[in-house]
């Protein structure tokens, strides 16, 4: 009986069969099994069965039993959904952001924080999130966010604010499959007031949270945050100066004196 499209087959030489689906060249078919997976096989080796209970008619050819192959699984590939990204006219500049929560607001002396990063632009960003050790850096999250998105970071620790008292952030910017305005790659390093995890009152409204929140510009309007850090040794200095101007004499007048006629 010749096989066509729609037959319901059994392998003689293997468990299994299915229904036919299509054909590979002359000699093989594509058999469908109830999975909805199609493997091929040998025409010769299939046979058609007449009933639901996939019972196969007998014949009368001597079987000869082989080991059988593995069998090739044809999964249907499924159309990638591409995903639309809003853009804003203000999102093609960079404002970006790192913002802390306390998990427990109404628990500040006990609570742990959670951070968070925020991208409010329309670029897709590399970025490295990491803070200082002594005389190095550790990073505590890299990654890819997308435009106008904010992520989850880590949770951590009152007994963690020490080590993140000096943190910096590293990023490139982009966009996927359009052009766009290059940007610098940025790198900022924030010193933290470890100071106002403690106070209920220095988390405040924001614009990206339900919650008051610390907020910490890295950059913006395109422009990276710099903070005016200043040495111990500069401080002694400008200390000595002011001294040595108190004790120099004052010089005399030279204002005249003038009468003023009533």
């Amino acid at each position: 009986m010749a096989i066509k499209i729609g037959d319901k087959v059994r392998f003689l030489n293997s468990v299994g069969g299915g229904v036919v689906t299509g054909f590979q060249g002359k000699d093989k078919v594509l058999v469908e099994d109830e999975d909805g997976f199609d493997y091929p096989a040998l025409i010769r080796e299939c046979v058609v069965v007449g009933s639901d209970d996939m019972q196969v008619h007998s014949d009368n050819r001597p079987k000869i039993q082989k080991p059988a192959a593995a069998p090739v699984v044809v999964k249907r590939e499924e159309p990638e959904e591409k995903i639309v990204i809003q853009e804003t006219p203000e999102g093609e500049r960079l404002n970006i952001y790192l913002a802390y929560l306390p998990v427990d607001p109404k628990a500040m002396q006990q609570t742990g924080y959670e951070a968070y990063f925020i991208n409010d632009s329309n670029y897709y960003l590399f970025f490295n999130y990491m803070n200082r050790q002594h005389n190095s850096w550790l990073s505590r999250y890299h990654g890819v966010i997308e435009p106008n998105t904010k992520i989850f970071l880590e949770e951590f620790e009152k007994a963690d604010l020490n080590d993140l008292e000096r943190v910096c952030v590293q990023f490139i910017a982009f966009k996927k499959e359009k052009p766009y305005a290059l940007k610098n790659s940025v790198s900022v390093e924030l010193r933290l007031d470890t100071v106002k995890f403690y106070k209920v009152h220095c988390f405040l409204e924001n614009d990206f949270f339900d919650e008051d929140a610390l907020v910490y510009p890295v950059v913006r309007q395109d422009v990276p945050e710099k903070e005016l850090l200043v040495s111990a040794g500069e401080i002694q200095q400008a200390m000595l100066q002011k001294k040595q101007v108190d004790k120099t004499p004052a010089r005399p007048s030279r204002k005249k004196t003038m009468i003023v006629l009533f």
